[in-house]
């Protein structure tokens, strides 16, 4: 037990001094400029430049209107298809609503979107696998409607993928409860109380191309997916990934990508180490690990393609100064 003890202490001492070694050979300064700043906090503060990332990265709104009263199958490109029962909703005071509403619509299909909304796939710290997920807000008068009791929506989506018979339906927990306000840094998916495995569909479009995909029925509105849990008891790891000092908790964040499934894991600042980390990452899984900065005015992105987890798991990031078309284009081809 102290032989392992010392051998810990050790690596972790090489690390520490490994990563301020790599680190102050990169630091750029910047005099009397933002990117000059090298301090990191404990607590990431709700103005931090990472937050000016959420209205740069998130697309624009999916908008349509139904009548409520009489309900509708609402249908969006890409073969979308959202079925409301009459009378599902109700207001603030509890009263059905009636009457013509405004749908609002985001859609997680590809890994790049769920990095564009800051929605990793982890629950709880666990990760997990999506075959796509969505957003809908229902308002009226500038009110946001909620489902009545008892009432649930169906949502029929394709996928990019062929479609898992083992997928639950999952529902993000929000801390910042408009989604326009910044970064959710406590963003979790929680499964939903019903455990029931997601019906899977297949079809055609009007050319006679194969169509697949999942039917989803809900009893919540706003943040939805098709999940499933991956094996926790493989053999995982922790990874780190460190910048150049002037690459702080307040201006960038980091995403590990999974090659060949759609999982998206944020890493989270450690604020000892300087570095951003994460837990459970299977030994031997091929990822690319991505920052994301701003500094001053200026956006960075980072990557580092491993392709086997556990070889090493302590990786150096150099991010380059890009155009936020280049950072989105890149991000939209994960």
């Amino acid at each position: 037990m102290k032989k392992n003890l010392f051998i810990t202490t050790v690596a972790m001492l090489f690390f520490f001094t490994a990563c301020k070694k790599e680190l102050s050979d990169n630091f750029t300064t910047y005099p009397g400029d933002l990117r000059n700043d090298t301090v990191w906090v404990a607590t990431t503060p709700g103005n931090a430049p990472i937050h000016q990332l959420a209205g740069q990265f998130l697309p624009d709104l999916i908008i349509d209107t139904f009548d409520c009263t009489l309900g509708d199958t609402i249908t969006f490109k890409d073969y979308i298809s959202i079925q409301v029962p009459a009378a599902s909703f109700i207001e603030n005071s509890g009263t059905v609503a009636t009457g013509k509403v405004r749908i609002e619509f985001f859609r997680l299909k590809k890994k790049g979107d769920f990095i564009k909304f800051f929605k990793p796939t982890t629950s709880s710290g666990y990760l997990v696998e999506s075959g796509g997920g969505f957003f809908i807000r229902v308002v009226k008068n500038g009110q946001e409607l909620k489902l009545a009791p008892n009432a649930s929506i169906t949502v029929r989506f394709s996928d990019t993928e062929d479609p898992k018979t083992n997928m639950q339906v999952f529902h993000a927990r929000e801390t910042i409860p408009f989604i326009s306000s910044g970064i959710d840094t406590l963003h979790t998916w929680t499964r939903h109380t019903d455990t029931s495995h997601i019906k899977t569909w297949q079809g055609q479009d009007s050319l006679g191309n194969p169509l697949k995909g999942y039917e989803l029925t809900t009893t919540q509105l706003r943040w939805t997916a098709a999940n499933r849990f991956i094996d926790s008891t493989l053999p995982h790891t922790n990874i780190f990934a460190y910048l150049p000092q002037n690459f702080t908790n307040k201006n960038t964040v980091v995403y590990a990508v999974f090659e060949n499934q759609k999982i998206v894991v944020n890493l989270t600042a450690d604020f000892r180490s300087r570095s951003f980390t994460t837990i459970r990452i299977p030994k031997g899984a091929k990822i690319r690990i991505l920052s994301f900065s701003r500094l001053g005015s200026d956006l960075y992105l980072g990557t580092r393609l491993v392709n086997d987890v556990g070889t090493s798991n302590v990786y150096k990031i150099e991010p380059q100064k890009k155009s936020l078309a280049d950072i989105l284009n890149y991000i939209n081809n994960l």
